[in-house]
Formats: C-alpha cells, structure tokens, sequence
C-alpha cells in the first residue's frame, strides 16, 4: 500500500514546475560585466536585494565585522561573492582572490547572519538564483 501511495505521489508531482527558478544560477550585468573571474553566468539586469536596504546592509557589515590580530596593520580589498537562490536563502559563499586575506575577517559569518532577508532576482518575472558580487576595502585598523 506505501509503495502505491509513493509511486502516485511520484506521477502526480512528475513535471511539475519548481515553485521557484529555472536551474540556472546568473549575475547581474552591472556587477560583473568587466570581471571575467564571473564571465561564465549568464547575466541579467535583476540583483538579489537585502530586504531592509542597501545602506542597513553596509551598516551591518560594518557593525559586525572583525578583522584578525594580523590585518589590524594593513588595508586591503575583500571581493566576495554568494548566490541568493530563487527562495531568498543564501549558498555558496566565497572570497575571491587572495585567500590569506579572506581569512583575516569574519566576512562569511557576517553575511550567514543576513540569511532569509534577501529578495531574490528575478527573470522574466520569476525568481531566480543570482550571485550577489561586491567589494569592500577594509582598514584593519578601524576593526
């Protein structure tokens, strides 16, 4: 009897959409035009939002970041990436470039504790997955 339930549950959901997305993971056209670390995603002009604004984002970079003992002393670039899937969640963070320099803070924890607060992109008015790429210079000193 559990075997037919599961094989109609199997046939009744067997091509039906995804409540979100289409399988593809894209960039925004703006944010990665001249980065060719980036150049593989299809491009879109929709970006992933933070739900209370881009400033309150900045704000709470700020107030949580930490910098290790060892980056106290310089000033330096982190470019950072994640995807914001099509159900706002984010995945697949990442530092691009020098890896001693992406261990020196708390980047990724910082950006884990803004999850479920995203609006995804959208394409051709549905929902996306979609890399939100960004920069932020970092003077040791201040953290």
């Amino acid at each position: 009897m559990k075997s037919i339930l599961i094989i109609l549950i199997a046939l009744i959901s067997f091509g039906q959409e995804t409540e979100c997305g289409d399988g593809i993971t894209y960039s925004n056209e703006k944010q990665t035009k001249y980065d060719g670390r980036l150049e593989d995603y299809p491009k879109i002009e929709g970006v992933p939002i933070y739900s209370e604004g881009k400033d309150e984002f900045n704000k709470l970079i700020e107030s949580k970041l930490k910098v290790k003992d060892e980056g106290k002393g310089i000033v330096f670039r982190l470019n950072y990436m994640f995807t914001i899937t099509c159900d706002g969640e984010i995945k697949d963070f990442k530092t691009l470039g020098d890896s001693k320099l992406s261990d020196l803070t708390n980047m990724q924890e910082v950006i884990a504790s803004t999850n479920g607060k995203w609006i995804p992109a959208e394409k051709d008015g549905k929902p996306v997955d979609c890399i939100y790429f960004a920069k932020k210079t970092i003077v040791g000193s201040k953290y």
